[in-house]
């Protein structure tokens, strides 16, 4: 029985090394890293983290970008607590950072170490400061994560907890794959479905989307495409055709704006034809608040289901 997302990942990589696990963009190409080398990455990001005391937070820039996914992972992997923290990269590899702001944002967030990587290898920085002590004292409850409470603060989840979050995703996505075989009559499809998911996301590692859906690519072996622009984001979805998205209400408005555009219903022999996922495999849409009951109507009619995202509240703390 899995205790982590670092055993999800290391499980991923000794099953499946050669796949690809992260995809991201890169001027104008994308680039992407094997389950493999990111379970490398990992584990070797981690090692400058030895010697801190067990559940002590550590910090890096969480924003959508592949390292911060690894950083996280890295961080997990240690026996720490991670503190992704936003909005501090100025580029697409994330090394552009004012290092004064990035430790200073980490002190305040209750870190005693600031974790970054720069040209393939990672560097911990120690931090001082009366919140970072503290914290550092108060250690010892074992590995964790932060995320965003909504009101300013920060809410910590146990490791246990990440994972039946991502669980429940799970859930709902393999529920949703097996409905759409049963109603194309492919029994064996219900039974056993073996296609790979593929999930278009960009929300930063504080936020509470992108933290459970991280965790669910880990834990389902889920190919992440990652476009932090919101502006973006629905070219990337029409590019990689995924088989999950999740987005806010505007940005599934314009999927669906996108999808009428497309797509008219078609008639054979006097009998309309079984619905197609849209973009070709699109089966499951998840959206923070929950969908109205016309949203879902809308999807449903068209082969997909567009669920509530389950949040923190969901998740017991750590």
């Amino acid at each position: 029985m899995l205790q982590s997302l670092p055993a999800a990942l290391a499980r991923q990589a000794a099953a499946d090394p050669e796949s690809p696990f992260i995809f991201w963009p890169e001027g104008w190409n994308w680039r992407w890293w094997s389950w493999r080398q990111a379970a490398e990455l990992a584990a070797r990001w981690s090692a400058p983290l030895a010697g801190l005391r067990a559940g002590a937070g550590v910090a890096f820039a969480g924003d959508a970008y592949p390292q911060a996914i690894v950083l996280d992972l890295a961080v997990q992997a240690a026996g720490l607590t991670a503190v992704p923290l936003a909005g501090l990269r100025a580029g697409a590899a994330g090394q552009d950072l004012d290092a004064g702001a990035a430790r200073q944002a980490a002190a305040q967030a209750g870190a005693v170490a600031w974790l970054e990587a720069a040209a393939g290898e990672a560097r911990a920085i120690r931090l001082d400061g009366a919140a970072a002590a503290e914290l550092e004292n108060a250690a010892g409850a074992g590995p964790g994560v932060l995320v965003a409470d909504g009101g300013g603060g920060w809410r910590r989840l146990s490791p246990a907890a990440v994972l039946a979050a991502a669980a429940r995703v799970e859930d709902a996505i393999v529920a949703g794959r097996v409905e759409g075989a049963i109603a194309a009559g492919r029994v064996e499809g219900a039974i056993a479905a073996t296609e790979r998911e593929i999930l278009v996301a960009g929300w930063p590692l504080r936020e509470w989307p992108g933290r459970v859906l991280a965790a669910w690519a880990v834990f389902a072996g889920a190919a992440l495409v990652l476009e932090d622009d919101p502006a973006r984001r629905l070219g990337t979805v029409r590019w990689a055709r995924p088989t999950v998205f999740h987005g806010s209400a505007a940005e599934v408005a314009a999927l669906r704006l996108h999808v009428e555009a497309a797509r008219r219903p078609h008639r054979w022999r006097g009998w309309r034809r079984l619905p197609a996922p849209p973009l070709g495999r699109l089966r499951t849409l998840f959206q923070l608040p929950p969908p109205a009951p016309a949203e879902v109507a809308f999807w449903q009619a068209r082969g997909a289901r567009l669920l509530a995202l389950p949040g923190p509240g969901d998740a017991d703390q750590g």
